[in-house]
């Protein structure tokens, strides 16, 4: 769970805790009170510094001014609201407008986009609520491809997948005959500006990846949903880039000496995760992935600027592809452009 809603938990708890006034609550009640929340959640627990830290925040100016106040208990203090007072009540900060301008702005620049069109309403209702403008230009840009083939399926795909419903697909391979399968859809993954639907397909009695751009056609069944009780797909993802995922293919430590002025840029936008400067004199750095034709891609995109050291096998298959290029442009026969 990202660290703001975990903070937001907790606010909600303290909210509460302090707003009773039938019992005393001490720093240490706080803590049992917010960590109980948190491990119901399956979120690991936080010291007494931190929801000291949390009531510090409250009562700031920019959080919420809370009036918490320490009553004196013995040799104790417990710790209330002095008044009537809730953070869920608290009108609206100047702040919380700015980051609200700021989000709408940035949503705005989906409101063309199909899978989208909930953004438009949603807009119209913050600028209402809370009577906030809409910026004549637009300051930020999304890549983004609208006419791209399959999205608007996407938002259909979504809902099948969240409420667990299989279909039936009419999907139209790369130079093949239309098929039909039933899919029961777990999860969808972005990649190189393309969408992929991921789920086990009844004819293959596996997992299938189905890029949305080949789908023709999309129907709900009646059958019964297969749950996905196999896959992880953060952890599937974890040794690979893009969406190719070969099963028999073991992790490989991919060694790649770059050229000095391309080097910058890969120190600034890795290719993997697991990308690490082995030797940033010599311009050497490591993977640690599963081969794939997306890795291919992305190190054929480098051109000349990148040489695969090892292992072998990655090396030769580049070279391969090399080899070709240069019979397509070089080849003895290739006196004129090819005819088209």
């Amino acid at each position: 769970m990202p660290d703001n809603r975990k903070a937001i938990v907790r606010y909600k708890i303290l909210d509460k805790c302090l707003n009773d006034r039938y019992h005393n609550y001490y720093i240490e009640d706080l803590v049992f009170k917010c960590n109980e929340a948190l491990e119901d959640m399956g979120v690991r627990p936080v010291s007494k510094r931190q929801i000291q830290s949390d009531i510090a925040f409250m009562k700031s100016s920019i959080g919420y001014n809370a009036p918490i106040v320490s009553i004196q208990n013995g040799k104790r203090k417990y710790i209330r609201y002095s008044e009537d007072f809730s953070i869920m009540e608290t009108p609206i900060t100047e702040m919380e407008i700015e980051q609200l301008e700021t989000l709408i702005t940035s949503l705005s620049r989906f409101q063309t986009i199909p899978i989208y069109n909930w953004v438009d309403e949603l807009l119209t209702n913050l600028r209402y609520r809370f009577g906030l403008k809409r910026l004549e230009n637009n300051f930020i840009g999304f890549e983004q491809n609208r006419d791209l083939r399959g999205l608007r399926y996407l938002s259909d795909l979504i809902n099948h997948v969240i409420k667990e419903r299989p279909i039936k697909i009419t999907y139209h391979p790369y130079g093949k005959s239309i098929l039909q399968w039933v899919i029961h859809p777990y999860y969808l993954k972005q990649h190189n500006n393309r969408w992929f639907l991921f789920g086990y397909n009844s004819d293959y009695n596996d997992l299938s990846i189905i890029a949305l751009d080949r789908i023709e056609g999309i129907c709900e069944t009646n059958l019964d949903f297969i749950r996905n009780k196999q896959f992880d797909f953060d952890s599937y993802f974890r040794d690979v880039i893009g969406v190719t995922v070969e099963e028999n293919q073991k992790v490989e430590h991919i060694v790649l000496k770059f050229s000095n002025n391309r080097l910058p840029y890969v120190l600034s936008k890795p290719i993997h995760h697991s990308q690490i400067i082995e030797d940033e004199e010599n311009c050497i750095v490591t993977l640690d992935v599963r081969p794939n034709k997306e890795l291919i891609s992305e190190i054929m995109w480098f051109g000349k600027d990148v040489e695969v050291i090892s292992p072998y096998s990655l090396r030769e298959e580049i070279k391969r592809k090399i080899e070709k290029m240069h019979d397509i442009y070089f080849g003895v026969n290739n006196d004129c452009t090819t005819s088209i």
